[in-house]
């Protein structure tokens, strides 16, 4: 069912993306330091942000499983609150068999149940859709020149991905107000 709420534009640049020499490389280079050992991830969200346990919100963890259930995503979830005045969240690539979700403290004091289910399904939608296998940000920020076409076709996947993201959300929540 999850593949019925992809966007075909995300999945059909995806695929091109990923034949890019300028893409695969990067992804090589990307596989060659996290073969050298653990990443840094979970240290960093440790030090900056706060670990929502089971036990300190129960409410938002079983939102969190019921997305999980609902979107057939098989890999443990730590949830990470981190204060900012905007509402922001993030799914993080996963490390060592985790997947990380990021959530602003904003985020979580002004949304509902319903919006909280449609956040945490768009960011699961990252995660069950691949997207973290295409370094958008090492492309377009780093010191890789991408030249104008790959910059357009990454900006334009970019969007097709968030329709993606947003339908998995949608899914979760399965209230279209939210």
């Amino acid at each position: 069912l999850t593949d019925a709420l992809r966007s075909t534009q995300d999945k059909a640049i995806f695929d091109r993306l990923l034949k890019d020499p300028v893409i695969d490389k990067l992804r090589q280079q990307i596989q060659i330091q996290s073969d050298k050992g653990p990443q840094v991830t979970r240290r960093q969200l440790l030090s900056t942000s706060v670990r929502i346990s089971q036990t300190m919100a129960p409410a938002l963890n079983k939102i969190a499983q019921e997305c999980i259930e609902k979107l057939d995503v098989k890999i443990p979830l730590e949830l990470y609150a981190y204060n900012s005045p905007n509402f922001n969240a993030a799914c993080v690539k996963p490390e060592e068999g985790r997947l990380f979700i990021m959530l602003s403290s904003s985020l979580l004091d002004a949304f509902n149940e319903s919006e909280l289910k449609f956040v945490m399904g768009h960011e699961l939608g990252h995660y069950i859709y691949s997207h973290h296998d295409i370094p958008i940000g090492y492309v377009l920020n780093g010191k890789t020149s991408a030249g104008p076409a790959l910059a357009l076709q990454l900006t334009s996947w970019s969007r097709y991905a968030e329709i993606s993201a947003d339908r998995a959300g949608a899914y979760c929540c399965d209230n279209f107000h939210s």
